[in-house]
């Protein structure tokens, strides 16, 4: 629309005379009128062989100042440009861009990320002549091409039922909550209007609002959440409410239930919840390219907002969906609760989990680890690490099977596969997200999209169209890997899911109740990804727990990586460490303490007395410089941040932690670049020689701190990934593990190989509590750039007495008094492990980059 017609005009003027109180003559406020679009008009703008971008911005408030959009081009650094025009529309901003693009990107925000106006990226096509010129609205997702489709009439855009008495509603546009008056609001459930007690507006400044609160004469049962509930204005149509933190009830809560499809010899059981839905279907196919089903079965109403159906039959290897009818609407998606699927996770599939056990799976034990600190991880993803390995079995390359082949060092050529990982002497291999993820077979990715989180995902199956085998495959995988030692810890990716709205399987199942929603119901984006996951409610929460407690129980998985954890809330951590803890209290648990740019519920500090560890980014930035960019740290030469280290090295005890065992201690992961592609681009004309010095330092002051230890996969042998920052879907020629590598860094791993022999072989290195690691570590005074520091190593059950540790993180060699006594040299330079190569007394001294490790 143009302007506001005369229906909206009537509707307007019929809201007022309706809604006003019998004392009061004024009519309804707008923060501000909304623009005279007979006016506004389109910027005069020259055609370019580059691209000019203009978004227009409207607010309601008619406040513009602080508010400037984030711009960016696919794969370029994003900048900052102010609203420096105005016209009849409001505000409005423009962009050039020295090249010809696709669609220019932005966000919308204020200030420096205080907030933004729509949490979501956005974007807007170019045309012909390199113009990009779209208009944007308050509180509006959409980005609009032409003005004369922005509809500024008066309307509820949505409704919620978030309490069984309270229903919140938000307008269109700002109205005076003076104004309204409960007897002319017309809420009906089930075709008997339900009386308005009250209308509350939010607690803020002002008078104009676009939410309220209906506070209803009675609670809304449960048994009504499922019939048609609706909201009329006067002179409009009907708005569905639905349901959303008002099935966060007791009632609806069916804590001990088991979801999914569950098979015994002589019958099959399907169990799912939706309280919203009148009816739910079962549909059952023949093969998960069917694109009918056999037969439809109505599903059985039981208690807690759960349906059911149980078959007499062992239904293994069968496909389905369910089918929903909620909200006057029928939508057919697979079971988020199921354990297979087809390999486009469009269909579950029934699988006897008995049938998927490798031979002597059931019985085999895991390796024990006796604390978080005796962790010492080796983080990869399936397809790089075998995909370009010419001794893998070619049907094996970039499979689960990949991971466990045998293929020791020859003399001649290197260790790869496990064969490598034993020679490491790692503890735990971290796979990036295994779970379900939304990617064709053939399509690369990191898989931080999961779609169904109890599926293994197909792309790494020898045989991805055979789901049970699938099963039967990863849990060979992980008994291999167990038989060899070495602990398996899953990426997990329970913070957002890879689709939303009418694509998510969660949502059609209950929509807006899986994810967090604005009161608009736009989804939240704290993932950065689109949306993010409502763990905070119960049946959300339960769903998270249950899946990781299957993971346990099923594979015998060995602890989890949570991406994002600082997006959960905090009871959800801990319960969810508590519950794993129950079956397994030697699992490794540790997450990211950050979010993707919303709100952080879980940060640093938070974890204190949970059992669950957080990656340190302090002691990171303090040893590397930033992520991506030309800064410098303590072992790249320019001091750093060396209290940030020091506490690193005491497992951030006097940072953010109560103990060691929840500091994760790294500097570089998957994400951002890897440590020697950020050296090459640091220091472009650094030679070779220093540049395996400094790569040996960093990761010798993670090898030495308090904490667990994390390694990013192929950094013992300078892993590169030729500059890409970001290579989630860069394919297997930049991600690849290069074990012709390897063998030219063979120094490189050798030393990373002597650090792991030494920080498994001496507790000192590994201290669980706050109290031991204040008692028995001193720092020494030392020259500017240098770190020493003594462990009273005997006094935490260590064979040596006192281990002195020494780092030089200067490019010249510095000389360091000892402390008295005969020091035997196990660590230098050149060579790591656990036999001395000299003695040492008096005082020593380091070359540039490098660093000592003796005992006495």
């Amino acid at each position: 629309m143009t302007q506001p017609n005369k229906l909206t005009s009537v509707l307007l003027l019929l809201l007022t005379t309706l809604l006003l109180p019998a004392t009061t003559s004024a009519a309804p406020k707008l923060n501000a009128s909304a623009p005279d679009m007979n006016k506004v008009r389109s910027l005069a703008l020259k055609p370019t062989n580059g691209t000019t971008f203009v978004l227009h911005y409207y607010r309601p408030d008619g406040k513009y100042d602080g508010w400037n959009i984030w711009t960016w081009a696919d794969g370029q650094e994003g900048r900052s440009v102010k609203f420096t025009g105005r016209d009849a529309f409001g505000a409005y901003a423009t962009v050039k861009y020295p090249v010809r693009l696709n669609k220019a990107n932005f966000i919308i925000r204020y200030k420096e990320w205080e907030r933004k106006d729509v949490d979501r990226d956005r974007s807007t096509t170019v045309n012909a002549d390199g113009i990009a010129e779209a208009w944007a609205v308050s509180e509006d997702p959409n980005v609009y091409q032409n003005p004369a489709d922005i509809d500024f009439s008066l309307r509820v855009n949505a409704a919620f039922l978030d309490k069984a008495d309270n229903v919140l509603v938000t307008l269109s546009q700002p109205v005076d909550k003076r104004a309204l008056k409960a007897s002319d609001v017309n809420l009906s459930v089930n075709g008997t209007r339900l009386p308005i007690r009250a209308i509350q507006a939010p607690n803020a400044q002002g008078n104009s609002h676009k939410t309220f609160t209906l506070v209803t004469a009675r609670k809304i049962s449960a048994d009504e959440l499922a019939t048609p509930i609706s909201l009329t204005l006067p002179g409009q149509n009907p708005v569905t409410v639905y349901v959303r933190d008002a099935l966060d009830s007791k009632d609806l809560f069916p804590a001990d239930a088991k979801l999914g499809s569950y098979v015994t010899e002589s019958k099959t059981t399907f169990r799912t919840w939706s309280p919203v839905a009148s009816s739910v279907d079962l549909l059952l196919f023949d093969s998960e390219d069917a694109a009918t089903p056999n037969k439809s079965i109505s599903m059985t109403k039981a208690d807690s907002g759960l349906w059911e159906t149980t078959l007499p039959s062992d239904l293994h290897g069968l496909f389905y969906q369910y089918s929903f009818t909620s909200y006057g609407k029928t939508r057919t998606v697979a079971d988020i609760n199921c354990f297979a699927a087809a390999h486009d996770s469009s269909k579950s599939m029934v699988v006897n989990l008995s049938n998927t056990n490798p031979e002597g799976f059931a019985e085999h034990t895991p390796p024990a680890s006796k604390s978080q600190t005796d962790e010492i991880v080796y983080e990869v993803h399936v397809r790089d690490f075998s995909i370009q390995d010419q001794n893998v079995p070619a049907e094996n390359r970039g499979k689960y099977s990949g991971l466990a082949i045998v293929n020791p060092s020859t003399g001649e050529e290197v260790s790869t596969s496990i064969s490598h990982l034993k020679e490491l002497g790692v503890t735990a291999v971290h796979l990036l997200p295994i779970q379900d993820y939304s990617a064709s077979l053939t399509e690369y990715n990191w898989g931080y999209w999961t779609a169904l989180f109890n599926v293994p995902e197909a792309q790494y199956s020898s045989t991805p169209h055979q789901p049970a085998e699938t099963i039967k495959e990863l849990k060979k995988t992980i008994q291999t890997l167990h038989e060899n030692g070495i602990r398996v810890i899953l990426d997990v990716v329970y913070n957002h899911t890879s689709t939303s709205y009418e694509y998510s399987p969660f949502d059609q199942a209950v929509p807006y109740y899986y994810f967090r929603t604005g009161a608009d119901g736009t989804l939240a984006n704290e993932s950065g990804c689109g949306n993010a996951f409502a763990d905070e409610r119960l049946m959300a929460r339960k769903y998270m727990i249950d899946s990781l407690k299957y993971w346990v129980t099923e594979y015998k998985v060995d602890g989890f990586r949570f991406d994002l954890l600082g997006m959960h809330y905090p009871i959800t951590v801990k319960t969810a460490a508590q519950e794993l803890r129950k079956l397994r209290s030697d699992l490794t648990i540790y997450g990211e303490p950050w979010t993707g740019g919303g709100p952080t519920h879980f940060g640093k500090g938070v974890q204190r007395g949970t059992t669950v560890g957080v990656f340190n980014d302090h002691i990171r930035n303090a040893i590397r410089g930033d992520l991506d960019g030309t800064s410098t740290g303590f072992a790249t030469g320019s001091g750093g941040d060396i209290e940030s280290v020091k506490r690193g090295i005491m497992g951030a005890i006097d940072d953010f932690a109560s103990a060691p065992t929840e500091t994760v201690s790294y500097i570089s992961a998957h994400d951002n670049r890897t440590f020697w592609d950020k050296l090459e681009y640091t220091y472009a004309g650094m030679d070779d020689n220093t540049k395996r010095s400094i790569q040996k330092l960093a990761h010798g002051i993670v090898l030495t701190s308090q904490g667990m230890a994390f390694l990013h996969g192929g950094s013992d042998f300078a892993r590169t990934k030729f500059g890409n920052h970001n290579s989630y879907n860069a394919g297997d020629d930049i991600n690849k593990f290069d074990w012709d590598r390897k063998a030219e860094y063979i120094d490189v791993f050798n030393y990373f190989k002597g650090l792991i022999a030494l920080r498994k072989a001496h507790p000192a290195f590994r201290m669980t509590t706050a109290s031991n690691v204040k008692r028995n570590i001193s720092f020494l005074s030392a020259p500017n750039g240098v770190i020493a520091y003594t462990i009273d190593a005997k006094r935490v059950g260590d064979d040596w007495n006192r281990i002195l540790v020494i780092f030089n993180g200067e490019p010249s060699a510095q000389t360091i008094e000892l402390p008295s006594g005969h020091w035997n040299i196990v660590v230098d330079d050149q060579n790591a492990g656990t036999s001395p190569l000299r003695k040492a007394n008096n005082r020593v001294t380091l070359p540039q980059y490098s660093m000592i490790v003796a005992y006495k």
